[in-house]
């Protein structure tokens, strides 16, 4: 990832002004940028082989901003307007830019609705953009382990990788992780999320803008702007909360609109929401007075009016406090501590995102994920940022110890551990997503170590030569060195022709 503030436009006008007139200073913008064209369709349903539409398009996020907004007329056209220093800013703006035409969601019949994803086009966007606003790894979350199966922690280890970083522990290596109680490791429901940009599916969601009011499906140029509960307060406060309003108690997830804009020019689409910091930003977008913060979700809100919620709750003389063996504790407890200065501060916020599209007719998987972002990469499998011979460790150890065990689906030592139901099931080991971890993942790091250095030491040595001819005699499959998927002869004249390479 790189992290970039500002617009590098800006900042360049800014220093040219410098010398002829007063300085003009761009505003905060984050910039949080992801690889472009790393989108692939990783499925959820037990036969791995749920139908998609022909040419269906696989969301590709290319970067998220995060900005300080001032917009010029915030009650009509909210997405005018221009950065502005966090310090007095009053809404922020986010911005999630995609790869070619991405269109909104249709439903997933969930909620009572009906199953037509592709009802404003053949390329949905559904998922998850998390954002930690307090920089704080131990507030926020998902209040059931339902909803953190679908959602960043969890879906990690489906591109064969775990996210670096303090948050890197509590990730799933697999699909056995995910119904834990949040009270065990590895805890995928304390993910530190306190706001998601949520596009599940599962609420309704209309177009109430088209610049081509004829358009009936998104397409290439189009702009619309969508309103519905796309901006919701992390699920795991609800036990902390008394907001009211919402769709469900302690929920603060109010009917916004974002704007889904595609640009011919470059080929992306751009999804946006500008939404209020504090009350006057609210007042902004609403066109009315100034509200006093009332924890309802039916009129004015804010990030400011939810934080103070949560401060209020965590506050020891809350009544009732909240019972300290509690999820509601757990992730709302460290408010006490914080102010909402600090929470509107859109330069501390942290995204990660988890995307994907749906399939053309419902199956027993809801989604199809296909990107995922930040700070994990594929081959990382101990989170630490770097893909090396430790990671491979990793890989060899599993499949010695699960090779042929009744955790192996097809419960024969044939070299591989076969995963049971790909696709409802994963595993971070398996790196290329092919439902088996075996030789394949293995190969995995010849591109980033070297495999002449086989007992994996950091150099070179005759020694390598003995551990690999132990490990081919044992029949150990880490010994497969040509990648043939068994042992043979060929297998030792590779190595050999590897070791005296060099590395």
């Amino acid at each position: 990832m790189i992290r970039r503030r500002g617009h590098v436009g800006l900042l360049l006008s800014a220093l040219f002004s410098a010398l002829v007139a007063a300085p003009t200073l761009a505003g905060d913008q984050e910039d949080f940028e992801d690889c472009d064209h790393d989108a692939i369709a990783r499925r959820t349903d037990s036969c791995n082989c749920g139908p998609m539409l022909p040419g269906q398009r696989l969301p590709d996020v290319s970067k998220v901003l995060i900005s300080a907004w001032q917009a010029t007329s915030p009650e009509t056209d909210p997405y005018v307007g221009t950065s502005v220093s966090h310090s007095g800013a009053h809404l922020v703006r986010i911005d999630v830019v995609l790869s070619g035409v991405i269109n909104p969601p249709g439903p997933l019949g969930l909620n009572g609705m009906s199953y037509d994803p592709f009802q404003y086009g053949n390329n949905p966007l559904y998922g998850f953009i998390e954002f930690d606003i307090d920089n704080d790894k131990d507030t926020g979350g998902d209040l059931t382990s339902g909803e953190a199966a679908v959602h960043y922690l969890a879906n990690a280890a489906r591109f064969g990788g775990r996210p670096s970083g303090p948050i890197g522990v509590r990730a799933a290596s697999g699909s056995g992780d995910l119904f834990e109680s949040w009270s065990h490791p590895p805890q995928i429901q304390l993910s530190g999320t306190d706001w998601v940009m949520a596009f599940c599916g599962c609420f309704n969601a209309v177009p109430v803008y088209k610049a081509n009011p004829a358009e009936q499906t998104f397409c290439e140029g189009s702009v619309w702007i969508m309103e519905g509960r796309f901006f919701q307060r992390a699920s795991a406060y609800r036990g902390a909360s008394t907001m009211i309003g919402g769709s469900q108690p302690g929920l603060y997830d109010p009917t916004v609109r974002v704007r889904f804009r595609h640009s011919i020019s470059n080929d992306e689409t751009t999804v946006s929401l500008v939404y209020a910091l504090d009350g006057t930003g609210a007042a902004q977008l609403a066109g009315t007075p100034v509200q006093s913060y009332n924890f309802s979700v039916s009129d004015h809100t804010s990030i400011a009016e939810g934080v103070s919620d949560l401060i209020e709750a965590a506050q020891i003389s809350h009544t009732p406090p909240l019972d300290p063996n509690s999820l509601a504790f757990q992730v709302t407890n460290r408010w006490r501590s914080k102010s909402i200065s600090s929470a509107v501060d859109v330069t501390r916020w942290k995204p990660s995102f988890l995307v994907g599209t749906a399939y053309s007719e419902e199956t027993d998987g809801l989604y199809v994920w296909t990107d995922i972002g930040f700070g994990t990469r594929q081959g990382d499998l101990n989170g630490d940022g770097v893909i090396n011979a430790l990671d491979r460790v990793l890989v060899v150890s599993t499949i010695e110890e699960n090779d042929g065990a009744i955790s192996d689906g097809d419960g024969t030592m044939d070299g591989r551990v076969t995963l049971s139901n790909f696709g409802a099931t994963y595993s971070v080991f398996d790196i290329d997503s092919d439902g088996f971890v075996g030789a394949s993942d293995v190969a995995f790091f010849d591109n980033f170590i070297c495999p002449a250095d086989f007992d994996q030491s950091g150099t070179l040595s005759t020694q390598d030569i003995f551990a690999f001819l132990n490990a081919w005699f044992a029949g150990n499959i880490t010994a497969d060195f040509d990648a043939s998927g068994g042992l043979s002869i060929q297998d030792i004249f590779a190595y050999l022709s590897a070791w005296f390479a060099g590395c």
